[in-house]
């Protein structure tokens, strides 16, 4: 059946598929006495994410948009199999995530901006060969791709210097050549471009763009930057409080609004309103996107 699927991908179909995913969150209550914490403990409970669904074909990007806090970590972490879903159902490439199946982890890569992939104390070449064989990539596949990455992200000079001598920016760019070398079918994506100065952001967008479009890669994509949605996303879900209450395709959602693609700042207060009309707090505003804060504070003063 995953063969199968597999080879289905390059025609677009399901890759990532979501139903009625929630995922509830305990925390030990510390009050009463020690004993009672002990041997009675109490709990409260959080949902992160409630009754969630949505997919994502191959050659598709998925854009994840909500304030912190809404549960677009936990959504990618449940897609890896890092954590499991309190209830629901989500298939990737046909596996069940959970399950971790060397099959299932060969075929998704990850980026996460604020955490790194890449050996701490080691050049920036000794991670990727260790990838390649942890995943068992052809050499002469590993090496072109590496080295086309690595062209367009500017990074092809830094493999023999230490990660840690390595600026925010940097690091990023090579997480995301290391995720893409051994040619994953799902690519997840969590605030990619943090800290990434605005020509970088142009190159990985571009490389994002290309791998989704020639290599037929689900994407999904969180950021907090307007710019990344309207140049990688197809389609936009957004996510406030665990619930994903709308999925739309990236065009119908630009209509509804009545905004063109290179006007960001327009776009940024559209989902702002969006937001708040389901209730956003200020603390949530504040987190949403870069700009909209600020112009939505000009637009009301005025």
């Amino acid at each position: 059946m995953s063969q199968q699927f597999l080879r289905g991908t390059e025609r677009g179909i399901v890759a990532v598929d979501a139903v009625g995913v929630s995922r509830i969150y305990r925390t030990r209550r510390h009050e009463g006495p020690l004993w009672r914490q002990l041997l009675r403990p109490t709990f409260d409970t959080h949902a992160a994410l409630t009754e969630v669904n949505f997919q994502i074909r191959a050659g598709e990007c998925l854009g994840l948009v909500g304030p912190n806090g809404a549960g677009k970590s936990t959504m990618i972490k449940l897609l890896t199999g890092i954590l499991k879903p309190s209830s629901g159902r989500i298939s990737v490439l046909g596996h069940e995530p959970s399950s971790l199946s060397s099959h299932f982890l060969s075929q998704i890569a990850a980026v996460f901006g604020h955490k790194t992939s890449l050996w701490w104390d080691l050049p920036v070449q000794h991670s990727f060969d260790a990838i390649r064989r942890i995943y068992r990539v052809p050499v002469e596949a590993f090496r072109e791709d590496v080295a086309l990455f690595a062209g367009m992200l500017h990074v092809d000079t830094l493999m023999d210097r230490t990660v840690r001598q390595l600026s925010l920016g940097e690091r990023i760019k090579c997480e995301v050549v290391l995720a893409l070398a051994h040619r994953p079918r799902v690519l997840l994506l969590d605030e990619p471009t943090i800290g990434v100065d605005m020509e970088s952001r142009q190159q990985l967008r571009t490389l994002i763009n290309r791998v989704v479009a020639e290599r037929q890669v689900a994407a999904l994509l969180t950021t907090h930057d307007v710019t990344d949605l309207t140049a990688c996303c197809t389609h936009i879900a957004f996510i406030q409080g665990g619930n994903v209450f709308q999925v739309k395709a990236m065009d119908e959602l630009l209509r509804q609004f009545g905004v063109s693609r290179d006007n960001g700042g327009l776009l940024e207060s559209r989902l702002i309103e969006t937001f708040r009309a389901r209730g956003m707090t200020h603390d949530e505003e504040r987190t949403l996107c870069s700009t909209a804060l600020v112009n939505s504070m000009g637009d009301e003063d005025d």
